[in-house]
């Protein structure tokens, strides 16, 4: 459904009728809205934004003092993400992980990024694309 096929097309991929695909998708919501909330109680984060739709939750870390992200994808599940710019992307080991998952993250959202914001700083990317993500301007991050 995501991906913008119809019931219809969905039930004739899977070999079952298109009102077993009504009765589904008519599930989802549900299931999606419990699973981001489930995230979030084990997380101890505050939920303040649920779009079961595109599997995305917002809320605030208790623990860590600052804004999390759920995001939850039928292909690789629940992340859970933690807004932070330390400053030290530079020096960070895991650089390289951090950017290809946040950019696998903007491909599955579909987020388009110019060449130059797939260079930016982890911290900064993750801002960018959550941004994105939300449908919220950008605001300044500090260096």
């Amino acid at each position: 459904m995501r991906g913008g096929l119809t019931q219809s097309e969905i039930a004739r991929r899977l070999r079952v009728s298109r009102q077993a695909v009504n009765q589904l998708a008519e599930s989802i919501p549900d299931k999606v809205t419990a699973a981001l909330n489930d995230a979030s109680q084990l997380n101890k984060i505050e939920s303040r934004i649920v779009d079961s739709s595109r599997g995305v939750l917002v809320g605030w870390s208790r623990d860590l003092q600052t804004e999390a992200i759920i995001t939850l994808h039928p292909k690789v599940g629940l992340r859970v993400w933690y807004q932070h710019n330390l400053g030290r992307c530079a020096i960070c080991p895991d650089r390289k992980q951090c950017r290809s998952l946040l950019l696998e993250n903007a491909n599955e959202y579909g987020i388009s990024l110019s060449r130059h914001e797939r260079e930016l700083d982890p911290s900064k990317l993750s801002h960018l694309i959550f941004s994105r993500l939300l449908g919220r301007p950008l605001e300044a991050q500090p260096i």
